[in-house]
């Protein structure tokens, strides 16, 4: 019961973000994409997941990078105020993972969360940096978002 109830609270949370974006670019849209295909591909990797939850995690990083990336547009200028928002987005994502991975899967990814989001930072920055014209900084970034045990 708490799951669905769960589950809906984040389809509804879903659907608000998408309302309250509006028209967003295509070029919004990308980035999300990009975000969450990132982080899936490590997290699929490194936790060694099945066809199965290959394509949960990346349903659900997809929901959470459209998330996260609605809270760091709308909040741009606070940053406390973003951290604090997205910690209640990656617990949600925590819960969803949980029912998803393995037992020692899932002690993998919790005992990692710290790396994935700062990889998750570091892609977004070398994205930012491309975006910005800074192909050096972007070079060196992309590199130490690759490197991540």
């Amino acid at each position: 019961m708490k799951k669905l109830l769960v589950m809906i609270c984040m389809m509804f949370g879903c659907v608000f973000v998408a309302k309250a974006t509006g028209g967003k670019t295509s070029k919004t849209k990308a980035v999300v994409t990009a975000r969450a295909q990132h982080l899936s591909d490590q997290m699929i990797k490194e936790l060694r997941l099945n066809n199965y939850q290959s394509k949960k995690v990346r349903e659900i990083n997809l929901q959470v990078a459209e998330q996260v990336t609605a809270i760091e547009q709308q909040f741009a200028g606070n940053q406390q105020k973003v951290e604090e928002l997205c910690k209640n987005v990656y617990a949600e994502r925590d819960l969803f993972l949980e029912n998803v991975l393995s037992t020692v899967q899932y002690n993998d990814y919790f005992g990692d969360r710290n790396v994935y989001r700062s990889a998750d930072q570091k892609f977004m920055g070398s994205l930012n940096d491309q975006n910005a014209g800074g192909i050096a900084s972007s070079g060196n970034t992309g590199a130490a978002s690759v490197s991540v045990n």
